[in-house]
């Protein structure tokens, strides 16, 4: 990750910026392995920067990687390690007969960093956020303590309170992750809610972060760092099923599999369970005189 961003920064502007790409676009750029188990690498990016993980991202890659023939998978259950800036995940690829049924990956250890806090947000007043980090640093926002609901109607709304909220809080709180200083920003506001009825837990949310984007999928970093400050609250036990719905409806399967210590936090490990799919295969080329090389964003 730290080589290509010194030396090929230029390609993630130019896959994810405008006229190629859009603020909206997540990239990941494939790698050779570097830890053994492992079958390839991937270092995610967006038009703001190089987030530290993403689970949705690896969903597609891995499907994509299937069903494109770089991985060679059996019917049935298949176990596959993936090299990430945040250390080596498995996923669990089910194959039913020659198509890919689902995608399950044991996410990077979640862990609760600071709770109960409140951060000045100009224009809105008071937020209270508590601080999860997944990879990297998640600001979270129980809708019900704002009163706007996590749905596609209120968007907009949601977006630019979220930005206002990633900037307030870096202003504001000081994070540093434990084992990695490298990881010392806020990068995500996560507004959620969660509700539990009969044995069944489930939930929404709008995960907020690039360059104003509002992910589209339940987000897997963001579904980690959820279930894991449910667990601190007492509202979640470990494999208690969990479904988490993105502002779509779509929605990952998701629970808390183990513990594992994390520096002095608990760490919680989520596995989150879903699929992709593929839209289009594209060719991206650049003329000798297009003045936009790195594209651009409006």
């Amino acid at each position: 990750l730290d080589w290509f961003k010194k030396n090929h920064d230029p390609v993630r502007s130019l896959l994810t910026k405008e006229p190629r790409g859009s603020k909206e676009i997540l990239a990941a750029v494939v790698t050779p392995k570097v830890t053994p188990g492992a079958s390839f690498g991937l270092i995610y990016m967006d038009a703001r920067r190089y987030p530290y993980l993403c689970g949705h991202a690896t969903i597609g890659a891995v499907v994509t990687l299937a069903k494109t023939g770089f991985l060679k998978l059996d019917p049935g259950e298949n176990k596959i390690g993936i090299d990430t800036p945040s250390g080596l995940m498995e996923a669990r690829v089910t194959v039913d007969g020659d198509r890919v049924d689902s995608v399950a990956i044991q996410m990077i250890p979640s862990f609760v960093y600071l709770t109960g806090q409140q951060v000045a947000v100009e224009g809105f007043g008071r937020v209270p956020v508590d601080i999860v980090c997944t990879g990297g640093f998640f600001a979270m926002v129980d809708t019900d303590k704002i009163g706007i609901a996590a749905e596609l109607t209120n968007k907009d709304r949601l977006i630019d309170l979220g930005m206002k909220v990633i900037d307030a809080a870096n202003e504001q709180l000081q994070v540093s992750h434990p084992l990695r200083p490298d990881v010392a920003t806020i990068d995500v506001t996560e507004f959620y809610d969660t509700q539990h009825e009969n044995g069944n837990a489930w939930g929404k949310g709008m995960v907020i972060y690039g360059e104003s984007h509002a992910d589209r999928s339940p987000c897997g970093t963001g579904t980690a760092a959820k279930l894991a400050l449910l667990h601190h609250n007492g509202r979640l036990g470990l494999n208690e099923p969990y479904t988490n719905y993105s502002p779509l409806g779509t929605s990952f399967k998701a629970s808390l599999v183990k513990k594992e210590k994390i520096g002095n936090f608990d760490g919680l490990v989520t596995q989150i369970e879903g699929m992709a799919y593929i839209t289009g295969i594209h060719q991206f080329t650049i003329e000798d005189h297009d003045p936009f090389p790195q594209g651009y964003l409006l």
